[in-house]
């Protein structure tokens, strides 16, 4: 794509752009006028960091940007250090389309765009939480990840048991019948499937002491956010994981303008495709946090399984959705989503959960 000839004035003071990569950084410099002044390569390190911010700031104030990636969340920090919260702005990659969907993509082009877009106040921004969540979501992620590996040595386990004509004397490999069961079981049975029972005995209970290091983890940083607590008392289908889950995906939640745009947030909004006074509706969006689109579809989850109060309403719902509609996912989407919209009206107004007001009269159980 072209870079514009003649750009609108919007910005009266410097724009800087920044294409950052593991190695290396290519940076894009505009005057006042949206003019290029300057472009070059340098190191991603700190000491060229600092030295470029000096450099610049040193003719005026100016305005830094660059895109949300994994290698940018130092560069944020030290910026924001630097220079201050004012100055420095990340983008949402996905929402340039001058990026995301040019034929003529470069590292060049990139950081013009990002300073172009700076200048004329039209930046897609991503939000960056603050220290404490972010601390709360490393721990939620990690847990998460240790949560999906058990289940896969689970799975190995009880293929390894079924070769041998073994069944688990329980659904659960957690209980003590089931755990005495498979050491026993393991110890007895010779050659390489035994070997390999007793490795994925081990790696299961790795995975369980990761697992319970990590909810100690996520337990001591729930002091300072109540938040957690409100979520998993109010809203149903949601308990300490999941709500902490929620807090550290969606940082402020007032920070939405509505509970649509918080429904919309989490992509699990139904896609739209309208024209010509026709409309289309299809999948959902999938846009936004996955993270956090897991953890409204878990509380959905929850919900179904739930057999009194506010969470059998809600799981009423869905169930009568899914048999209006005909489809499973579509309707534990659309609980999710309608959670999600209770959650922001929880925080921006200090509403309480009603399962008769949020899923209608139908969801609430007599």
């Amino acid at each position: 794509m072209k870079k514009l000839a003649d750009p609108v004035r919007k910005v009266n003071t410097q724009c800087v752009g920044l294409d950052v990569h593991k190695s290396l950084t290519v940076f894009c410099v505009l005057d006042g006028e949206g003019k290029t002044i300057r472009e070059e390569r340098m190191a991603s390190t700190r000491e060229a960091f600092e030295a470029l911010v000096c450099e610049i700031h040193a003719a005026g104030p100016a305005h830094f940007t660059f895109e949300a990636s994994r290698s940018s969340l130092w560069v944020h920090g030290l910026l924001i250090e630097m220079m201050g919260a004012e100055f420095v702005h990340v983008a949402q990659a996905k929402r340039i389309r001058a990026i995301a969907n040019s034929n003529a993509k470069n590292d060049q082009r990139d950081a013009w765009w990002l300073a172009y877009l700076t200048y004329e106040g039209r930046l897609p921004e991503a939000h960056v939480p603050s220290a404490s969540i972010l601390e709360l979501r490393i721990a939620t992620r990690e847990r998460a990840v240790a949560v999906r590996m058990r289940t896969k040595i689970i799975n190995r386990l009880k293929g390894h048991f079924a070769q041998t004509g073994n069944v688990v004397p329980s659904s659960s490999v957690r209980t003590q019948a089931a755990k005495l069961f498979m050491a026993k079981t393991a110890l007895e049975t010779p050659g390489i499937r035994g070997q390999a029972m007793r490795s994925c005995l081990g790696d299961l209970d790795y995975q369980d002491a990761a697992i319970k290091e990590w909810e100690e983890a996520i337990d001591s940083l729930l002091v300072d956010l109540p938040a957690v607590d409100l979520i998993a008392k109010e809203i149903p289908g949601t308990g300490k994981i999941l709500a902490a889950t929620i807090v550290a995906e969606a940082g402020d939640i007032r920070r939405f303008h509505s509970a649509k745009a918080f429904g919309c947030a989490t992509g699990l909004t139904p896609s739209d495709h309208s024209t010509s006074g026709i409309t289309k509706h299809g999948g959902i969006t999938r846009d936004g946090n996955p993270h956090l689109r897991w953890a409204m579809t878990q509380a959905a989850m929850g919900c179904l399984r739930s057999r009194r109060g506010a969470g059998l309403a809600v799981g009423n719902w869905i169930r009568a959705k899914e048999k209006r509609m005909g489809n499973k996912a579509k309707a534990r989407a659309a609980g999710g989503r309608k959670l999600s919209e209770s959650i922001w009206r929880l925080f921006k107004y200090g509403e309480l959960f009603d399962a008769g007001r949020a899923f209608g009269s139908r969801g609430v159980s007599k």
